[in-house]
């Protein structure tokens, strides 16, 4: 890629001010699939390089999650090494005077590289990439981890790619990064159709997949007599070719408006074999809280890997008993529904078709909002990240990308937020 040099002097000094730091390195990461995909590959990165180091994993980079690591600073200074987050917080890093790292991929508030002679920050906006479709913050800490030789962590960064949403199709770094896992033989891409979950009874995988989710077939009984009635045998795991096509056919005939079937699937050189398996393991384990289980797994820590598996199972049922109970309501420009923490931003991103779909949850005396839409809407003129920095006017938060963002609000300033909201994305969308 031509910005690959330009990007390179930045990955060279971030180098060197790991190599140089002789104290202990503290990680900070998001706890959403990519985010732990990050924490995976800069934990790998820093066991190799022999460097102590100390991994937190948070939901949102708060004031308050940056003060207390402003009392750190001031008791230990380390250096701080901020993955998915950091960007959009960095005048408070600056104020608090932090020796940091910022590997970030949302659109950044400074749009320097060299903020200043404690911090550098890799972020793909600041050389014109889009963070919200040609790269993740997996992809940028990759991007880090090969300046080492460590050309073998693209599996994780695949796996927040996945997580993320991006690589359907693969572009800019994106397309890069799974390139060069192939060149080096650490992933095998094959064309198969979309399950989400690999490795069991094909009833199973079908009954429980949600990309694209199918309510006819959302049960394992229906599941099941649809592939006895079709001629394919429930309880294979994998399909050979003549099943494949049969199935495929089968379910283009019953369920025309399902699109989006066939995947490129990737086989990698991890424990958990395949990256779609391994993104959505991480993505259930994140959302019930399991951090540290996350990063094992990326570790390819066996028990973790089981105690994934057994999450992802559960998180699936429940997932797809919350797709067949949400109910959607329509403003002019957005559909909305109140669901379970956990859940809303996965629920939205699969019911987002010609709308975008926002989801909350009440928390307390607040509500938090997740917002999905898609490349159609984006080519619109959508940008979810400017409709839900509202928050502010109605005394909360809000950001992210344009495709998907979140915010916080008042408990009881659900209506006018939303209603807000959706006049600024008529505002959008009829530009």
């Amino acid at each position: 890629m031509e910005k690959l040099n330009e990007i390179e002097k930045v990955t060279k000094a971030i180098k060197e001010k790991i190599l140089n730091h002789t104290g202990y390195i503290r990680v900070i990461t998001h706890h959403d699939t990519d985010g732990l995909s990050s924490g995976g590959i800069l934990a790998k990165m820093l066991m190799r390089t022999n460097k102590l180091f100390h991994l937190t994993v948070v939901e949102h980079l708060s004031k308050e999650v940056i003060e207390k690591l402003a009392k750190e600073n001031e008791v230990n200074r380390p250096l701080f090494i901020f993955a998915d987050m950091g960007s959009g917080q960095i005048e408070d890093i600056i104020k608090h005077d932090f020796n940091a790292i910022i590997l970030d991929h949302h659109p950044p508030v400074v749009k320097d590289s060299f903020v200043n002679e404690n911090i550098i920050q890799l972020n793909p906006h600041i050389f014109g990439i889009d963070g919200a479709r040609e790269i993740t913050a997996s992809g940028v800490c990759y991007l880090v981890a090969r300046e080492f030789g460590y050309y073998d962590l693209s599996v994780l960064a695949i796996a927040g790619i996945i997580g993320d949403m991006q690589y359907n199709p693969l572009l800019g770094l994106n397309k890069f990064i799974v390139n060069e896992a192939r060149e080096y033989r650490y992933i095998k891409i094959i064309s198969d159709i979309i399950y989400n979950i690999y490795n069991v009874e094909i009833y199973k995988a079908i009954a429980y997949c949600t990309k694209p989710y199918i309510p006819e077939l959302a049960s394992e009984v229906k599941a099941f007599k649809f592939l006895k009635e079709i001629g394919i045998d429930p309880n294979k795991k994998e399909l050979d070719e003549a099943d494949r096509k049969k199935l495929l056919s089968a379910i283009i005939f019953k369920y025309p408006k399902i699109e989006n079937l066939i995947i490129d699937r990737y086989l990698i050189e991890h424990k958990v074999k395949d990256a779609f398996l391994l993104s959505e393991m991480l993505n259930a384990v994140g959302r019930n809280g399991l951090f540290a289980v996350g990063i094992g797994i990326c570790l390819e820590d066996d028990e973790c890997i089981k105690i994934g598996n057994e999450v992802l199972w559960e998180y699936k049922k429940n997932l797809v008993n919350e797709l067949k109970n949400v109910k959607l309501k329509k403003l002019n420009n957005i559909y909305y529904f109140e669901g379970k923490k956990g859940m809303i931003g996965v629920i939205a991103s699969i019911l987002v078709e010609d709308k975008p779909v926002i989801g909350y949850h009440i928390e307390g005396d607040i509500a938090k909002f997740s917002a999905r839409g898609n490349k159609e809407l984006v080519n619109r003129g959508l940008n979810l990240s400017v409709a839900m920095a509202v928050a502010k006017e109605f005394g909360g938060n809000g950001g992210g990308h344009n495709v998907a963002s979140g915010a916080v609000v008042p408990k009881d300033k659900v209506k006018e937020f939303l209603k807000r909201v959706d006049e600024i994305i008529g505002e959008q969308l009829s530009k």
